[in-house]
């Protein structure tokens, strides 16, 4: 089992070196947020007519607002029993343009994880620490690292900006370099050898960084878990162990092959392999909305005509009008999209016996529109069997402690960083109220709707 210490030197310097930003220069004066609802994601429970008391990027007081003590000269808002909530977190992203960050703060998404990083990724984490760049706070995997795909499936498995790796030795030398640049965490793919896997862990364990990712064919979940990887993405590996061996169709190196042999997973077997990731620790990251990727037609159609779609790129567009431009969605079929969905719902069954075990999850999309897409992943975790407030803790508590900031993100307390959500009604009730944002505070600056709005407008005009 591997342990780390979560990347978080960066906060506490953050705070201090934010003078002369936006961010200090907008919360300069207390502000005070009154009669709101305040939400407690974790008690699963509204508390009425209270007051927030946010001093610079930190509360510095909640409580009744009979109660408040507030000094001269304090900036008052009323909410008028809108519902305050944490900042939502999306877990499983990859932007590559600027603009992106603005999408997913008009949205209430203040905290991500890159899951493949480059040096422009980095570049914006900085410039966000400093306050000179508006955007969620940022951890980062490195670039992807992955082995040779077997020859007879080159044509449909991607390695274009993954960092191929064939060696013990050439694993430690990626793992020294991605350690050097200041990522967070290192992510493996599905071809990796498992030599070169465990050569990999166990350079990340002399740095203290965190594995997280796929987990490759030849390791198997087994021994990915056995390894202490901290996270697991797309319920990867546990295919491999709930479909037998007499399924007409197998888990093998291409995502056809995966996604289709999921329609056969064994329920059966469910239960002592969810003990497992249980006594891991590892934490899974499903991603529901990558979904539409292998959606039938109609589905996707239907998506593309919602307003939230107008904020995709055309790129974007263009691949789910025509998946087969696409290396590792080349070789489906219509047919195999409309089957698909029958190993979606045994994933759904897998999802729910895992948070039914306590196995930690994060909500991730991999998918944009960024910030959007969150939304749409907290009702499909709704859709999948979660109540709303287990949706809800997967996209604020949970990714509070996974970074290791779970004592000053994630919840509205004393003392905690001011990153909240101003909702028109209460998301607890019904998930959907997600999308009904009327604020957002980050690190205690206010912005108004029309302000979001202004962020949406850029990101369109772009």
């Amino acid at each position: 089992m591997m342990n780390f210490t979560p990347p978080v030197v960066w906060f506490a310097a953050a705070v201090v070196l934010c003078q002369g930003s936006f961010l200090t220069e907008a919360s300069a004066a207390t502000l005070v947020l009154r009669n709101a609802s305040v939400v407690d994601v974790e008690a699963n429970r509204v508390h009425p007519r209270q007051a927030v008391v946010i001093d610079g990027e930190g509360i510095q007081w909640v409580g009744p607002e009979a109660a408040a003590a507030v000094t001269d000269g304090a900036r008052s808002i009323d909410l008028a029993g809108r519902f305050v909530t944490p900042a939502l977190w999306d877990m499983h992203i990859h932007p590559d343009r600027e603009r992106h960050l603005g999408l997913m703060v008009a949205n209430g998404v203040l905290g991500a994880r890159i899951m493949m990083g480059a040096p422009e990724h980095l570049a914006w984490k900085a410039r966000i620490e400093l306050g000179e760049l508006i955007g969620p706070r940022l951890f980062l995997a490195g670039p992807i690292i992955e082995g040779p795909p077997p020859a007879a499936f080159a044509t449909v498995i991607a390695t274009r900006d993954k960092h191929i790796v064939r060696s013990a030795q050439e694993a430690q030398s990626e793992v020294k370099r991605q350690h050097a640049a200041g990522f967070d965490y290192i992510k493996v793919y599905n071809n990796l050898p498992l030599e070169v896997y465990e050569a990999l862990t166990g350079a990340a364990r002399s740095v203290r960084m965190p594995v997280v990712g796929h987990v490759p064919f030849e390791v198997g979940l087994r021994r990915a878990l056995a390894a202490g990887q901290l996270s697991i993405e797309h319920l990867r590996g546990f295919e491999q162990l709930l479909v037998p061996p007499s399924a007409p169709t197998q888990p093998g190196p291409d995502l056809r092959s995966r996604t289709l042999a999921w329609e056969y997973a064994d329920s059966s077997k469910m239960q002592t392999v969810v003990e497992m990731a249980r006594r891991s620790g590892t934490w899974q990251c499903p991603t529901l909305t990558y979904r539409l990727l292998m959606a039938p037609a109609p589905e996707i159609e239907r998506y593309l005509s919602t307003p939230e779609a107008a904020y995709l790129d055309a790129s974007w567009r263009s691949v789910l009008r025509d998946r087969s431009t696409i290396v590792w969605l080349s070789n489906f079929s219509e047919k195999d999209f409309a089957r698909a969905v029958s190993g979606f719902r045994k994933q759904d069954e897998l999802l729910r016996a895992l948070h039914a075990a306590g196995v930690p999850l994060l909500a991730g999309t991999d998918s944009p529109p960024w910030g959007f897409s969150l939304h749409g992943e907290l009702e499909r975790l709704v859709g999948a069997g979660l109540t709303a407030r287990d949706a809800l803790m997967a996209a604020t508590v949970g990714p509070a402690r996974f970074v290791g900031l779970g004592d000053v993100l994630g919840r509205i307390r004393t003392g905690y960083v001011a990153d909240l959500v101003v909702h028109d009604a209460n998301p607890l009730e019904r998930i959907e109220n997600v999308r009904r944002i009327d604020a957002v505070v980050v690190r205690g600056r206010f912005l108004e709707r029309a302000a979001l709005d202004g962020l949406l407008q850029a990101a369109a005009a772009d």
